[in-house]
């Protein structure tokens, strides 16, 4: 019976559909609607306006102006954002009609097109005071990288910059023009002028200018208008007079100095006081002569500016009874080499380093007569922080070094005066480079410690001229690089600080060439590494500034007694304190403690004395301030330093003291 009642409605159905019965009903097709907007609502002809616009239920918009305009006319998207740019003054309809299944909708928007510009006028403020020698208004400010005028320094720097006080308008016709005039009984400030939109130079005059400024439009005709302002230039600041010491001289010796003194220049530089006699003070600060007298000289220097203001400092002048001349230099610039005095009594100088840190080959050889360099061939390979030591008969034992960063040597090479020659002689045990290599009694060679290229080492060995072997000692109770060794009057070789595989050590110790062992002495005072350690007359061993294991620069000193293997301080401390310098024992006794680096980390030229009286003293400076550099005692008495770093890199000069 279901089944039957189903086939009855189905029935029913298809009579109504064939027979005619009412069709379904179909909605409407929504009505489209449209909006436009002009902004901004008024403007100046010459001026644009932004159109915005869209729709819905629309398949196509068209535009149209009253009156027309070129720029909003035909058909355009359904929706949108443009410039338009009216060509005529008044009142502007921009309409919008859109078109859909469902009708039309339509709409406008009225834009108000003034016939002239607002009226021109300056809108910057009044120009800044500025500064005799100065750039005026000339600042940087941070920016965005890859925005306009933008520059970027490494990846985190960028700055623009403002060349001079910028100028600025408003109103009238653009682009703008801009002059300046001086006012009625005034002046331009001399220096400055007006570029493009930018009041800008560098002012040389101080003083208050009255000046007329003109910014002039580009309408037809033009347009200007001006502005009075005071411009008020200041005077620079004060000259300041450098505070360099100046070195100090010696009785009879060339001197010359310049103090230096920062201003708006140009600048006069005077001196009063009381001038060593037999030197001179000049306008520029040269202060030069050969000075006849000695002792302590005070002076003020004083520099003055075209404006009559005035800088001065105080200064003194020392005068000793020994100083350094400069000498022939070297054909090459070198430190962290080698000088020995030959039996000839020329100087041997080999290897170092250059100014781009390369390890040299060439040799070079001082003639005292001449007070001369002359080549001498090379070694056998490039060495720097190497040894050489003159042998008994009268070779030079040349040993380790490295010959390029990191690449370290354990070869060694002979050099023979009697015809240049450089021959290799058997290689040592170790790789050594800081090591110390020191002749005994005997004619052997100890060389001990020293960096091995992969820590510091406490071995030792021996150097046999006669063999041209290497053979190993007893080793140093502790490792250490950078230490000194120096040959006792008893035979033995005291070994003193320098820095073991993690700071500089306090220790010390004594080789004995009898049975070839270390055993330990007294400690030193305080830590050191980059010192100095001189035999005096006494039998005492002379040890003299470095460094601690803080860093800290030492200008203290202390004595090792032999017979009682103890370190005391001596009575006074260097002058100057000082690392990587030089000490050399005199004929008179006294040590020449020179160069190194000072206080400042920078190279020093001062000197100083240890004489037998135990009190550090004066001496005169070095032609040339150095450090890693070589002093060797002549002949003929005198001291010759060679190369080192200087304040410009690797020198090749040298000095006699």
């Amino acid at each position: 019976m279901r089944k039957s009642a189903l086939l009855v409605l189905s029935g029913v159905l298809v009579c109504l559909i064939a027979c005619g019965g009412d069709s379904p009903v179909i909605p409407p097709p929504p009505k489209p609607t449209a909006t436009v907007s002009a902004s901004p609502a008024s403007i100046y002809l010459g001026q644009a306006v932004t159109l915005t616009w869209s729709s819905t239920n629309s398949s196509s918009c068209a535009a149209t102006a009253t009156p027309a305009e070129t720029d909003w006319s035909g058909p355009i998207a359904t929706s949108g954002s443009q410039v338009a740019t009216p060509s005529t003054s008044g009142t502007i309809t921009y309409s919008l009609q859109c078109t859909g299944a469902g009708g039309v909708a339509s709409n406008s928007a009225s834009e108000t097109v003034n016939a002239g510009p607002p009226p021109l006028a300056i809108a910057s403020s009044a120009p800044p005071a500025g500064t005799v020698g100065s750039s005026y208004g000339r600042k940087s400010t941070s920016c965005t990288r890859g925005s306009p005028g933008c520059i970027c320094i490494f990846s985190n720097f960028c700055f623009r910059f403002t060349p001079g006080f910028p100028l600025g308008a408003s109103g009238g016709t653009s682009p703008y023009t801009w002059t300046w005039a001086a006012a009625s009984g005034s002046t331009l400030p001399p220096g400055l002028s007006i570029s493009g939109a930018y009041i800008l130079g560098v002012p040389t005059t101080p003083g208050t200018y009255n000046v007329v400024v003109t910014v002039t439009d580009s309408s037809s005709p033009p347009v200007n208008v001006s502005a009075n302002y005071g411009i008020t230039i200041n005077l620079p600041a004060p000259p300041s007079v450098g505070t360099v010491t100046p070195p100090a001289g010696a009785i009879n010796l060339p001197y010359s100095f310049v103090f230096t003194a920062t201003g708006y220049a140009p600048l006069t530089l005077s001196e009063t006081g009381s001038l060593p006699a037999g030197l001179s003070f000049a306008a520029d600060g040269t202060l030069a002569g050969k000075p006849t007298v000695t002792g302590s000289f005070n002076i003020t220097v004083t520099a003055q500016d075209q404006f009559g203001q005035k800088g001065s400092q105080d200064f003194t002048i020392q005068i000793f009874n020994r100083g350094f001349t400069a000498t022939g230099s070297m054909a090459t610039g070198r430190a962290i080499h080698t000088a020995t005095l030959l039996n000839s009594g020329k100087v041997l100088v080999a290897g170092g380093v250059d100014d781009n840190s390369n390890s040299l080959s060439s040799v070079e050889l001082f003639d005292p007569a001449s007070a001369s360099f002359a080549s001498a061939g090379d070694m056998t390979t490039p060495r720097s922080y190497h040894t050489a030591t003159p042998l008994g008969n009268g070779k030079v034992l040349i040993a380790g070094g490295c010959n390029a960063p990191g690449t370290c040597l354990a070869s060694a090479e002979l050099y023979d005066p009697s015809n240049g020659s450089f021959t290799a002689t058997g290689n040592m045990i170790d790789v050594r480079w800081g090591h110390t290599a020191t002749m005994l009694q005997n004619g052997m060679v100890l060389l001990a410690g020293g960096n091995n290229s992969n820590a510091i080492t406490a071995t030792a060995e021996l150097y046999d001229p006669v063999a041209g072997t290497f053979t190993a000692t007893g080793s140093m109770a502790d490792a250490r690089e950078n230490h000194t060794a120096t040959l006792l009057s008893n035979g033995k070789i005291l070994i003193a600080g320098g820095t073991d595989n993690q700071s500089p050590t306090v220790t010390a110790e004594i080789y004995d060439p009898s049975i070839g062992t270390f055993s330990a002495t007294g400690a030193m005072t305080t830590q050191r590494t980059m010192h100095t350690a001189t035999l005096l007359a006494s039998g005492e061993v002379l040890v003299a500034g470095g460094m601690d294991g803080s860093s800290n620069l030492l200008g203290t000193a202390e004595l090792f007694d032999p017979s009682a293997g103890t370190f005391s301080a001596t009575s006074t401390s260097l002058i100057t304190a000082r690392r990587l310098h030089s000490a050399t024992l005199l004929t008179t006794g006294d040590v020449l403690l020179a160069g190194g680096v000072d206080p400042t980390g920078l190279p020093s030229s001062t000197a100083e004395l240890y004489p037998s009286s135990g009190t550090f003293t004066g001496t005169g400076s070095m032609v040339m301030p150095r450090y890693q550099h070589t002093a060797t005692l002549l002949s003929n008495g005198k001291v010759l330093l060679t190369g080192g770093y200087s304040l410009g890199g690797v020198t090749a000069t040298a000095d006699l003291y």
